[in-house]
């Protein structure tokens, strides 16, 4: 029984990281059980076993997407001598990140899904929201003359807006443009904020 039972937790644990993936690649509209489940190596009829609606895995998904963010932020590595907070920058609005959503920020990548979800995703994706602008905050310290928390929003605002926009146009070299732009604006902001 407790093979049966870690088997089914590891399977429902590669089902949750399948369509963290999805939703934030194809957006939760874009994610069907039938191909989800095949992604993941199970059948569709096993579905139910783990979840009781589409509507659950989706609460579960933008919670471990948003999780998965949450802990590559605090794994940015920042060189030695490196502002913390402009590394950040620079990596949000990197063409790495723009081009895999599917690993990327679920901040930005699942805005507008949330907005239609229900109390549970949107307390999820509220939380994390929250816990961005703490570690915002955070780095530009709250010592100095200026509304440190009005910064950390327009910060965050800046980040997931523009890349959320370079994702969104077709045209490479203005997605490119947006996210150079943007993170050189941040960068001057940031400057003058110290």
């Amino acid at each position: 029984m407790g093979s049966s039972q870690s088997e089914k937790t590891a399977s429902h644990e590669r089902i949750v990281r399948a369509a963290s993936a999805r939703i934030r690649r194809d957006g939760v509209d874009g994610l069907t059980v039938a191909e989800l489940m095949g992604a993941a190596g199970l059948t569709h009829g096993g579905f139910y076993r783990h979840f009781d609606s589409r509507e659950e895995l989706v609460a579960e998904a933008v919670e471990a997407a948003l999780e998965h963010g949450a802990r590559r932020t605090a794994k940015v590595v920042v060189p030695e001598g490196a502002d913390p907070l402009g590394t950040i920058v620079d990596g949000y609005l990197g063409k790495q990140h723009r081009d895999r959503p599917d690993s990327g920020c679920a901040v930005a990548a699942l805005s507008a899904d949330v907005s239609r979800a229900g109390p549970r995703v949107r307390a999820a994706y509220a939380s994390q929201v929250g816990r961005s602008l703490e570690l915002l905050a955070g780095l530009l310290g709250d010592d100095g003359p200026h509304d440190v928390s009005g910064s950390a929003h327009l910060i965050l605002a800046a980040l997931v807006g523009a890349l959320s926009i370079a994702r969104a146009v077709g045209d490479t070299e203005l997605s490119d443009e947006i996210l150079e732009r943007t993170a050189q604006a941040l960068h001057r902001y940031i400057d003058a904020a110290a």
